[in-house]
């Protein structure tokens, strides 16, 4: 058995106030045991988008990653005998339990595909970054941008970092397979298209910032 909170751990050797990083890094057992925390109606449909939906069934598996939660600091045991978590890793637990969006980018340039996992659930986003081994990244989201507008903050950064790239934005289980596929041409001007499942390519047709954001809400389906 398990629990969240939002308030802070009263535990012992758990202080009231802990400070955690920005990023946190976590074990693919690690977010299985989360998803297992939330126990929300998304934790199937992110288990498999993160590739995870083999191991759900593992009780070892999870042990593991909760065993691994607690000596991180990230978890405690409550005296009830279960598994606590608070504060950022409770807020990353809800969002990948009780995602109600999650949006799938895949970043592409000349030597590189890299990949930005968006799960977002009432009142907190989180985006998520492959590391190594079925590990990943997880990085709070910042409340005071909308979501649509966070997307086109991302693409715009990796096409400015790579004016050669492409970003291709899908939104997972809704409208699965047909992706917004996004390059740069020239200042202030953006390729856009919609690439069908299993395609190459798009049919691109050219765009300004707000055409971009538009069909942004379109592949989110806002």
């Amino acid at each position: 058995m398990t629990e969240a909170s939002a308030g802070p751990a009263d535990g012992p050797g758990h202080p009231e106030e802990q400070a955690y990083p920005e990023e946190l890094g976590f074990g693919f057992g690690e977010i299985l045991a989360l998803l297992a925390v939330h126990g929300g109606d998304a934790a199937p449909g992110t288990a498999e988008l993160l590739g995870l939906d083999d191991y759900t069934q593992l009780p070892e598996v999870i042990a593991s990653g909760a065993s691994s939660l607690v000596a991180r600091g990230y978890a405690h045991v409550a005296p009830s005998a279960e598994l606590a978590i608070d504060g950022p890793i409770a807020g990353i637990a809800a969002a990948l339990g009780g995602a109600e969006r999650r949006m799938d980018l895949t970043l592409e340039a000349p030597g590189l595909t890299d990949r930005i996992v968006l799960l977002e659930a009432p009142g907190v986003a989180i985006l998520l970054r492959p590391r190594a081994y079925s590990t990943w990244w997880a990085l709070p989201q910042r409340a005071d941008v909308p979501p649509a507008e966070a997307t086109f903050m991302l693409v715009q950064g990796h096409l400015a970092e790579h004016p050669d790239g492409r970003v291709l934005v899908e939104r997972h289980e809704v409208g699965q397979g047909y992706a917004l596929s996004v390059r740069g041409a020239e200042s202030g001007v953006w390729l856009l298209g919609v690439r069908p499942p299993g395609a190459q390519s798009a049919h691109e047709e050219p765009g300004d910032a707000a055409a971009l954001l538009a069909a942004l809400r379109a592949v989110r389906n806002d």
